[in-house]
């Protein structure tokens, strides 16, 4: 069975300060629109998204937020602080302990550990980075316990212009 991976850079935050903090910092109005974009062209493409696993950081968490009310209202949100982390590797984790009953999960996390964990998993397709509010899919033909380096396909990049 297909199974497709979606990961997203969260979108435009306002900049940290000493007043506030980086998990702290929330979306700029272009983010929200960012990713009521990024919602609406997954709806559009009847997605099958059904789990968006996010950063805790607030950006992170409001742009999964804004994707799933323009796609889908329904599709859970799982908050996870390992995807605040730089470690590709424990995030793949996350990955290989979802049920089989899920088809199609988001990663909403942060630069570079986002980028750095799609080449690892691509097969046919490197970046160099990705921009807020990027969206990449990933598909693969395995269990999600089998998932593993190099056995997904970089599928397409979408980034909304407005």
């Amino acid at each position: 069975m297909q199974r497709k991976i979606y990961l997203v850079r969260h979108a435009q935050a306002i900049p940290g300060s000493l007043q506030i903090p980086d998990e702290a910092r929330t979306l700029t109005q272009e983010g929200e629109n960012c990713s009521a974009y990024v919602g609406t062209f997954l709806k559009q493409k009847n997605s099958n998204l059904n789990l968006i696993i996010s950063s805790h950081a607030l950006r992170a968490h409001a742009t999964a937020l804004a994707i799933r009310n323009a796609c889908h209202e329904t599709i859970p949100i799982r908050i996870e602080k390992t995807l605040y982390s730089e470690n590709k590797l424990e995030i793949l984790k996350l990955l290989t302990v979802l049920p089989d009953s899920v088809d199609a999960v988001m990663l909403v996390g942060h630069y570079p550990t986002v980028v750095e964990l799609h080449n690892y998993l691509a097969s046919n397709k490197q970046l160099a980075s990705m921009q807020t509010g990027e969206l990449v899919a990933l598909t693969i033909d395995s269990s999600w316990a089998l998932v593993t380096g190099g056995m997904a396909k970089h599928e397409y990049t979408y980034h909304p212009l407005y």
